[in-house]
């Protein structure tokens, strides 16, 4: 199998996606990049702001455009949106330059990682538990399709490092 490009991570929000994605890269001395920086960047707002001011879709829009850039670097670990799986554009671009792993993670963990959901603006004002499991339902298939699966109940980000680490190199993804 030839090696890809990047490591990309999926998964819903609270899945730890960011925090094992900075510690991965510098395991791998990569470069990291978070999607939502990137959408700020292009922006100038914050994520909060965009679903606020212009909503869902243009916020997916300025997404598909940051998993574009993103996935065009090479050596780069690239954490994404809990939602970016939902556009089939994107999928089909991060499979294609890079490692999709799906950091699964079940409700009651998510749950309490994401508490009251502040600053996550699809958990603003709604029922934080029956929404993030909702979302999972509608995702699950999606996030699916990654090409590892790792499950992170239970575990502190440098176990999921590990087993991202582990995976990766004995089904030949990584050098």
């Amino acid at each position: 199998m030839e090696a890809k490009r990047s490591l990309v991570l999926i998964g819903p929000m609270g899945s730890g996606k960011t925090t094992v994605g900075r510690l991965l890269a510098e395991k791998l001395g990569w470069s990291f990049i978070d999607t939502d920086d990137l959408i700020e960047a292009y922006s100038g707002m914050s994520i909060s702001q965009i679903f606020a001011e212009n909503g869902e879709k243009y916020f997916r829009r300025l997404e598909e455009k940051a998993i574009g850039e993103a996935v065009s670097k090479t050596r780069t670990v690239i954490a994404t949106g809990g939602g970016a799986v939902t556009n089939p554009a994107n999928l089909k671009q991060m499979k294609a330059q890079g490692v999709v792993v799906y950091l699964q993670t079940g409700l009651e963990e998510l749950t309490k990682r994401v508490g009251s959901g502040k600053g996550r603006p699809l958990l603003s004002g709604v029922d934080c538990r029956r929404t993030l499991s909702s979302l999972l339902a509608e995702r699950e298939g999606l996030y699916a399709q990654g090409d590892l699966v790792i499950c992170t109940d239970g575990l502190e980000p440098p176990e999921v490092v590990d087993r991202i680490l582990k995976e990766s190199l004995l089904k030949g993804y990584i050098p």
